[in-house]
């Protein structure tokens, strides 16, 4: 059985082009990565990292946020709907559940589910014109991590949550 691919974002390369959230709105109707502006002035991706252990799945009442067999955290909207309590986007430390303009949904990132299914990568990681989004398995993924990309990483964090 293969390794389980993840996306990461090398806060490090990103330009903050805003590319990527316009790919997923086009392949999703409602982006699923969001561009967030940091303290600093710098526009910075937010997305779903799948966790192995993911809070998101443990609050959620409504048994609308499920991991599949290949790891990767999936919302259901149509058992989300109808819930108040939004405990799901409090409860991810990387701001990665969204409100979507379309009423009380939420939109959190599935690796574009159809996509993948097709054979294709997710539409950022393809479409990032600085190759800042990468989609492999985690072992190429630690490979590809430098001092610079883990301190932006630990900035957009910080700025995540409010240190």
């Amino acid at each position: 059985m293969s390794e389980t691919k993840k996306l990461s974002v090398n806060y490090a390369a990103c330009i903050g082009c805003e590319t990527c959230e316009y790919v997923c709105r086009f392949a999703n109707e409602t982006p699923r990565i969001h561009m967030a502006r940091t303290r600093s002035g710098l526009m910075v991706p937010l997305y779903c990292h799948h966790c192995e252990d993911p809070h998101c799945v443990k609050v959620c009442k409504q048994g609308a946020i499920v991991v599949d067999a290949q790891g990767v955290v999936l919302l259901n909207t149509m058992l989300c709907r109808g819930c108040d309590s939004r405990q799901c986007i409090q409860a991810c430390p990387y701001a990665a559940m969204f409100e979507t303009d379309k009423g009380v949904m939420l939109a959190k990132c599935d690796l574009c589910a159809a996509r993948r299914r097709a054979g294709l990568e997710p539409a950022c990681a393809e479409m990032c014109p600085t190759g800042a989004i990468l989609y492999a398995v985690p072992e190429t993924l630690k490979k590809a991590e430098t001092p610079e990309s883990l301190a932006a990483v630990e900035r957009v964090l910080a700025h995540i949550r409010g240190k």
